[in-house]
């Protein structure tokens, strides 16, 4: 980019002239790229790969504060998309101001400012700063490249979700007892809201009401079905009230339905058994007192086990329905 066009384009705050070009010198980078945050009117929606945080987290710590001043005095708007992992967690935990949500193996990044411009770094080697900017305030471009954005942020992760995922991982080998209803109810959700592919419930008749009801099992579902999570649910009995809410739930997703299986000749079930991704099962039941008790594993031991009851038990429901049709 020659020097005229980027005078012309810092007095007009990235307005015009209408351009696409490359920006090679860092000064004209940053400088740039402060006039975007103090110039925004609506927001930024951000995607940022591993280097280009860890270039902004050592090298460039005044412009995440310059933004963050603006959220917080302007009422400016940060989305950004980032994988968050172990390692980074507690520097994305920092950003106060930011709407922040997660995507894994993010490898490039980009900036679209008020829908009207759109930046890229380019970098040749981690640990070094960019090499170099794409700068374009080319309304296709921008169009594209928000359209690309939003879609991205349909799909990504809340960043609480994402935290708890963390956590779950790094207790894994360590199973936990819960018996206090708060935290086992805190537990189904929290199972639910990070399932990424596939959930799996085998349970009484009865434990179902009781943990089911507890835990706005209509509107987790549906979040998860719209995702294309795969839900399968099996229980030793059925109802009416219980078909109503299945149905209420396929009839809103229509493309990705939850599966249902039951039937009374299979034994009963005294659990309430919960499976995430085939890395998580949670099983509840009760104790003698009569009282709700939970416990918590990650062991792949124990996952295992579970998968496997659990696709014997479907496979012989599978089975006996095809029978009593025939």
């Amino acid at each position: 980019m020659d020097d005229s066009t980027f005078n012309q384009l810092m007095e007009s705050k990235g307005y015009h002239p209408e351009v696409t070009d490359v920006i090679f010198e860092s000064d004209k980078m940053l400088e740039l790229g402060i006039v975007a945050i103090n110039s925004t009117e609506r927001g930024f929606d951000i995607v940022w790969d591993k280097i280009m945080l860890d270039f902004l987290w050592n090298f460039y710590k005044f412009g995440i504060q310059l933004a963050e001043k603006q959220a917080k005095e302007r009422g400016i708007k940060f989305r950004l998309i980032v994988e968050i992992t172990k390692e980074n967690m507690e520097s994305v935990k920092s950003f106060k101001y930011y709407e922040i949500k997660h995507i894994d193996n993010i490898r490039s990044n980009f900036a679209v400012l008020d829908n009207r411009a759109y930046m890229v770094q380019i970098f040749h080697k981690e640990n070094e700063p960019p090499a170099q900017a794409l700068f374009s305030n080319t309304k296709a471009l921008v169009d594209s490249q928000q359209a690309l954005f939003n879609r991205l942020w349909e799909i990504a992760t809340p960043i609480a979700n994402r935290l708890k995922e963390i956590e779950y991982r790094d207790k894994l080998n360590y199973p936990r007892i819960l018996t206090n209803p708060k935290e086992i109810h805190n537990e189904i959700n929290s199972l639910t809201e990070q399932c990424e592919k596939e959930l799996l419930i085998f349970s009484s008749f009865k434990l179902i009401y009781t943990v089911l009801n507890k835990n706005n099992f209509v509107n987790n579902f549906t979040s998860l079905l719209r995702k294309g999570i795969t839900i399968k649910i099996l229980t030793d009995d059925i109802d009416e009230h219980l078909m109503s809410h299945i149905a209420q739930i396929n009839e809103t997703n229509r493309d990705n339905q939850m599966q249902f299986g039951y039937s009374n000749k299979l034994g009963e079930f005294n659990e309430f058994i919960m499976l995430s991704d085939n890395r998580y099962v949670l099983q509840i039941k009760y104790d003698q007192q009569n009282e709700i008790v939970a416990s918590f594993s990650n062991e792949e031991h124990s996952v295992t086990i579970q998968e496997i009851l659990f696709e014997k038990y479907w496979n012989e429901v599978n089975s006996l329905t095809v029978i009593n049709n025939n």
